[in-house]
């Protein structure tokens, strides 16, 4: 998912950013009980392996450990349980768990977790929760990363038109309009400059606005990318809410 955010600044948009990638909750494998591991892997590196499986996340139904009224964090409120069993000679792979929910699976079922040699054995019960990316890279829906608005600038006397910043620019967004060069899509610029230092100095200069960023949300299928986005923005309105509160009972 990309889009534009303008009328802002870099505290908001990092806020928004940080809030995306730590404040929205995800399923994730949490605990790994094994009944047989014959592979030649430890349970530990398995567990990690599992762990780190995306598990597609429904939007409700769920609620985090912390909030859950039992225990041990193993009721329906709270958590799934996922089986696998296969033997060798195999590859055991993410689409070899079994859930108790069909709507928490794993995005891939082709994700390999361990090849079984002939007569090897694995069977294991995997609890899935919801957590937060703060906690655990396992719980980090995706990737949400931002970048400022290029300006682009031509300086007509010093620009000769020779079009070196055309061949230059590994995008191949740049263009000469009447022996001038013109960008065509600002968003798709990185900013690596290639075409200033390729034309004459002071010919063309690459800068950027702080108050317009390009977003881009890279999600690990648990949750739809505009999901990421809008719990982050409810989980920062609660945030902010509440700093309202404390903020007031200090004036009090």
């Amino acid at each position: 998912m990309e889009f534009i955010l303008s009328g802002a600044n870099p505290a908001f948009a990092n806020s928004i950013r940080r809030a995306a990638m730590r404040e929205a909750p995800v399923m994730a494998i949490d605990e790994v009980e094994f009944k047989t591991n014959e592979s030649a892997m430890y349970d530990e590196v398995l567990a990690h392996r599992l762990a780190l499986t995306p598990l597609r996340t429904p939007l409700k139904g769920y609620v985090l450990p912390s909030e859950c009224s039992c225990r041990d964090g193993r009721c329906s409120k709270c958590s799934v349980s996922l089986t696998l069993k296969c033997e060798g000679p195999a590859t055991a792979t993410s689409g070899d768990l079994k859930s108790t929910d069909e709507e928490v699976t794993p995005v891939s079922s082709s994700v390999p977790i361990i090849k079984l040699e002939k007569g090897q054995r694995l069977e294991l019960t995997a609890i899935a929760r919801l957590g937060l990316g703060r906690e655990h890279a396992k719980w980090q829906p995706g990737i949400v990363a931002y970048k400022y608005i290029p300006i682009f600038k031509v300086d007509g006397k010093a620009c000769d038109g020779c079009g070196a910043c055309v061949k230059a620019c590994p995008q191949g967004i740049i263009s000469l309009v009447k022996e001038k060069p013109k960008i065509s899509d600002p968003v798709q610029c990185i900013l690596c400059k290639a075409c200033s230092e390729a034309c004459p100095p002071k010919a063309i200069t690459i800068g950027s606005d702080a108050t317009k960023f390009v977003f881009r949300i890279e999600s690990t299928g648990a949750l739809p990318p505009e999901q990421i986005l809008f719990k982050a923005m409810a989980t920062l309105e609660d945030k902010c809410k509440e700093f309202g509160k404390l903020v007031k009972k200090l004036k009090g």
